[in-house]
């Protein structure tokens, strides 16, 4: 098995640290288990969700970024 670094939020963690004492299992066995976990039915991807929405914004498909000559200095 193979680790990773996660940063959380304190307050994530004070939970998840609280639910492992409740359980008697580990922080990195329940982080394990969300992660693994099937998703819950009637919860959709992001995809899912804005999918409908491509090509729904009209305009130039050259990104405002590629723009740069109007930010160049005098």
């Amino acid at each position: 098995m193979k680790g990773i670094t996660v940063k959380l939020p304190d307050t994530t963690l004070r939970r998840l640290r609280q639910e492992a004492r409740a359980t008697g299992r580990s922080v990195a066995a329940l982080i394990r288990e969300r992660l693994e976990a099937a998703p819950r039915r009637g919860s959709r991807s992001v995809y899912e969700m804005t999918s409908d929405l491509a090509g729904s914004v009209a305009g130039d498909r050259k990104a405002a970024t590629n723009d740069r000559h109007r930010f160049a200095r005098s």
